[in-house]
């Protein structure tokens, strides 16, 4: 009888000391390649651990997939992806995407760079309209109103998915004015090792800085993230994600 009993008790109690919720997976959308924020050959960088340290300790698992910087937005709009990086108001209108926004998660401040010997003044997004201006994929719908309005008047306006190819072209005299995140332009600078970066140049903050946050498919996911955020940056583990990258090579 004892061990009849015995059995009936583990039959009951197994199906519970089975049921401990499964980690759930989230597939999100990144960027093929901007360091400091996102590299994709390490599986590291900024946008990637914020996302992380603010969703697995819920109990998700993160799934990055890198997408070349314009194909992200079609990676969500196919339900490929459950969240997407490096999305403000403008990205999302722009490309037509439905979801939730998240808080503000990280800042890019984009500056226009140019070879000091070429003696420019710029002081105001307009002045570019008649240089060659080299900038990354969808500047033009992400910067706002006055920025699109220059790069359709400039003849000589390119968006290229390799940032590095920027820098190359600055350094090399191929372009008069690069467009791009300061962090990620120091870390290209630094890092390149084909071409002398050297020469001094200008800076232009004509830009302003350029919140981003998530897009997100499920509005409660969204919403929890917003508060484990806030508890990242409370705890101080938020600026220490930035410090760790401060000199990524």
């Amino acid at each position: 009888m004892k061990l009849k009993f015995f059995i009936i008790i583990a039959l009951l109690v197994s199906p519970f000391l089975s049921a401990a919720p499964a980690k759930k997976n989230l597939v999100v959308g990144f960027g093929e390649s901007l360091p400091p924020f996102v590299m994709s050959h390490t599986q590291s960088g900024i946008t990637l651990d914020i996302i992380k340290a603010a969703l697995m300790p819920l109990g998700y698992e993160i799934e990055p997939r890198f997408y070349p910087y314009a194909r992200r937005a079609n990676g969500y709009a196919r339900g490929r992806i459950d969240i997407l990086s490096d999305i403000n108001l403008n990205t999302a209108n722009g490309n037509l995407l439905k979801g939730y926004i998240s808080d503000e998660a990280y800042v890019y401040e984009n500056i226009a760079v140019a070879l000091t010997n070429k003696h420019f003044n710029f002081t105001k997004i307009e002045d570019l309209t008649d240089y060659s201006l080299i900038s990354w994929p969808s500047a033009a719908i992400h910067l706002g109103e006055e920025y699109a309005k220059m790069a359709k008047a400039n003849t000589q306006y390119y968006e290229v998915h390799d940032q590095s190819l920027q820098v190359k072209m600055l350094f090399s005299n191929k372009a008069d004015v690069i467009q791009m995140d300061k962090q990620s332009f120091d870390y290209y600078r630094s890092t390149l090792k084909d071409i002398d970066t050297t020469q001094p140049v200008d800076r232009f903050a004509l830009f302003g800085k350029s919140p981003n946050g998530y897009l997100f498919k499920s509005k409660r996911l969204r919403d929890d993230f917003n508060i484990q955020l806030q508890k990242l940056k409370k705890s101080g583990e938020y600026h220490k994600i930035f410090e760790k990258y401060k000199h990524a090579k």
